[in-house]
This record gives structure tokens, C-alpha cells and sequence, in this order.
């Protein structure tokens, strides 16, 4: 752990170097540790970076107020992984791949699409039987709700095949709350403009807070759980198409053995309600002393499945993966689609990317196990896990 150098008004602890951060990020961390609702210190992740307004891999409390944009558009975002009863056999070679990936596209719509046709265990999902608070969004939430249930997106999203230490094929997904999800943050994060400068406090507008005082922070942290409960019922949705690929390229039935799932952009009381205290973490996964973690690579990079210890530095939390190191559009001017493709088959995946995806190339993120190693006092790792098969979206469809 490391003290950051600049001045602020509460303690920034990190675990990543500070001559690391990009500019964008060591401003926002410090506006954060200024802000006068934030208490006690800020904890920044070995993969933190700029965000919007909070840097991705941040995790802070704050008294009796909640800041939408230090939870982030993409509500509920996070990881579910899945460990089958099939093990990796040299045989699974491209040709099994890339009938598996397939497969998968048939099942599971990437990037801007969404479900074309109805479905009644989609259309009756009790997550479109409760009523959002803001209630101008809950056309949206049962309009487009149910025909994004179960998709991907795009960005740094992914479907994978993976194969751990012992041979046994995994199955993961990196995803969230789509569109309602987004439009839930942009609509909480105006209000929250509005009512901090009625209140009069000196913020970015970036850091607009909602007070406890008022119900729309009482509103938020309802629908934001909405946006977390949708977020983790489309990965499950996801996770058992992926299953289901796997069972028609093998040909015999996949059992489930291990099933994890944890979210890291969300925020939670921390003790009581009526105390409020609220614990955010953009990009930052619970790294309880009882809880199980996801922290995935970059694509053909390792991932990894941790065990918490529960380190109060960093509010019990770990990184979210790896952290990018460039720029989406200096990673698509930077790199060649064909060596990318080359690196990724010397990484022994059978994982090929297009041109529109170069920013996702794996030289775009930091190092992975640098990453890991950094964390070593907040986390334990249980299984190591090295990509088979990569499937993600339309890069572009970051927000949707």
C-alpha cells in the first residue's frame, strides 16, 4: 500500500504506483479526497485510471449523501464465472472453438443488438414487475428491459471459455445493466447536480451528490439495486447460453460444478441505514474476508479467481482486472489487427479479433499479473484461469 503525494483532505491509499496513474486519474483522485462529503480516506486499486468524474478502481465512503457518478453508468456491472464438469482436451482445437463462439452468437446478442423475438420467461421476469422510482424511466425499463435481459453489449465486455490449473474448462461473462441501467445514472446524476448546488455545496459538477435529507437519495440507492439485480439476472441468463454451446459443440450434458458472481460498480450502506454511511466502488470488487472474487485479464490474458482477506486499507475491496493503460482511440491507432491476431495465437487462444476491435487488444491494458502481484495483501488467489475463446460486441456500444 502507498500514501499518495499530493496534499488532500482525507487520505488517498493506493496499491498502484503513482507514477502510474494518468493525468486524468490523479486529478479526479484528488477532487475526490477534497470533496467535503467523503470521510475517512480514498482507496484507488493497482488498476486504477481516469473515469468520468471518479477514477475507475476507486472506492471511498461518504456521510449521509451518495454520489451516482462514483457508482458510473454502467450500473451493476461484473463478472460471473462458471466452473463445467468438462475438461480441456488437446483435441478442442479452432475448429471446436470456433463452432463453440458460434453457437454463441446465435444464442447471445453483442454489442448494439438486443432479443428480436419475445419471450415469455424475459417479457414476465419479476424484475419488470417492480416500479422504478424514476418514474419517467419505467417505459424505457419495460420497453427495452426485456429484449436486453440476457445480452452483452460491447466495450470491454466479454463472453469467454476458459481452462484452469487442473484442466477443467470455465465458463465467464463480463457485463451489466445495459441501457436502462445507464439512463438510471445520467437521470440520478442531473438531480444530483441540481440539488448539491441548491445546497450549496462547492463540487465539480462531476461529484454531485444526493443527500439522505431528501428522497431522491432514497430513490437512487432503490433503483440503482434494480440496475444491480438486472445486471446480475442477465449474466446468469448469459452464463447458461454459454452452457448450452458448450453442450452442443461436445455433444453431452456440461454440469455446473462452481458458480461465482460479484459486481464492481455499486454502492452499499456500510452498517446501518439511518447512520448513513455509504461505501462506493467504481470498478472495485468485494474483497471481504469471506468472499470470492473475479478479476479478469485483458483478452488473452489470465484471469483469476481470489479469496478476500478483508483489508480495512481498502475497504475489504480488490481491483476489477487488469486497468487500461491507453486510450481507446490511441489503442485503435497504435496497433496492427494481424499482429494482435498473432500475439493472441502465440498465447495458445483460438481467439481472433477485427480491426474494429483494436481496442481491446491486450497491449492496450496493463499487465495482469503485475496487477495481481500488487494486491497480494488484499487478496488470495484460488484458481488461475488461461482463455480458450474470447466473444465480445461492437466496441462502440459502450453505454447501451
Amino acid at each position: 500500500m502507498i500514501e499518495f503525494s499530493a496534499k488532500t483532505r482525507v487520505p488517498v491509499k493506493m496499491w498502484v504506483p503513482d507514477y502510474e496513474l494518468d493525468a486524468m486519474a490523479v486529478e479526479q483522485v484528488i477532487n475526490v479526497a477534497n470533496h467535503p462529503e467523503v470521510s475517512d480516506h480514498v482507496a484507488l486499486m493497482p488498476d486504477a485510471h481516469g473515469g468520468f468524474g471518479v477514477p475507475i478502481g476507486c472506492v471511498f465512503p461518504t456521510e449521509g449523501v451518495v454520489i451516482p457518478n462514483a457508482v458510473g453508468v454502467d450500473i451493476g456491472c461484473g463478472m460471473q464465472a462458471v466452473r463445467t464438469s468438462i475438461d480441456f482436451d488437446p483435441g478442442m482445437g479452432q475448429h471446436f472453438w470456433d463452432a463453440w463462439a458460434s453457437e454463441v452468437n446465435e444464442r447471445i446478442p453483442t454489442g448494439f443488438e438486443a432479443h428480436r423475438t419475445a419471450d415469455p420467461a424475459r417479457e414476465h421476469h419479476w424484475l419488470f414487475e417492480m416500479s422504478l422510482r424514476a418514474d419517467a424511466l419505467q417505459d424505457t425499463m419495460l420497453r427495452k428491459g426485456p429484449a436486453q435481459l440476457g445480452t452483452l453489449g460491447g466495450g470491454n465486455h466479454f463472453l469467454e471459455a476458459q481452462v484452469d490449473e487442473e484442466d477443467a474448462i470455465w465458463l465467464m461473462v463480463h457485463s451489466g445493466s445495459r441501457g436502462t441501467g445507464n439512463q438510471l445514472a445520467r437521470y440520478y446524476h442531473t438531480l444530483a447536480v441540481a440539488e448539491t448546488e441548491k445546497r450549496g455545496v462547492k463540487v465539480a459538477k462531476d461529484l454531485a451528490s444526493l443527500s439522505f435529507d431528501e428522497q431522491a437519495a432514497h430513490d437512487y440507492m432503490h433503483d440503482m439495486n434494480w440496475g444491480m439485480a438486472f445486471a446480475r439476472e442477465s449474466r446468469m441468463w448469459m452464463i447458461e447460453q454459454l452452457v448450452r454451446a458448450l453442450e452442443a459443440a461436445i455433444g453431452i450434458p456440461v454440469d455446473r460444478i462452481d458458480t461465482f458472481d460479484c459486481m464492481h460498480n455499486y454502492a452499499e450502506f456500510d452498517g446501518p441505514e439511518d447512520h448513513g454511511i455509504v461505501l462506493h466502488r467504481k470498478g472495485a470488487t468485494d474483497a471481504g474476508a469471506s468472499s470470492i472474487g473475479i478479476i479478469p485479464g485483458s483478452m488473452g490474458s489470465t484471469s483469476y479467481i481470489v479469496h478476500g482477506k478483508g483489508n480495512l486499507d481498502s475497504y475489504a475491496s480488490c481491483s476489477h482486472g487488469a486497468g487500461r493503460k491507453m486510450g481507446r482511440n490511441v489503442a485503435k491507432k497504435t496497433f496492427d489487427v494481424d499482429l494482435v491476431n498473432i500475439e493472441l495465437e502465440d498465447a495458445a487462444t483460438f481467439t481472433t479479433i477485427t480491426k474494429g476491435q483494436l481496442d481491446e487488444a491486450p497491449g492496450a491494458y496493463k499487465d495482469i499479473a503485475t496487477v495481481i502481484g500488487r494486491q497480494r495483501d488484499l487478496i488470495d488467489i484460488v484458481h488461475t484461469l488461461r482463455p480458450l475463446r474470447t466473444v465480445k460486441g461492437d466496441s462502440r456500444a459502450k453505454d447501451d
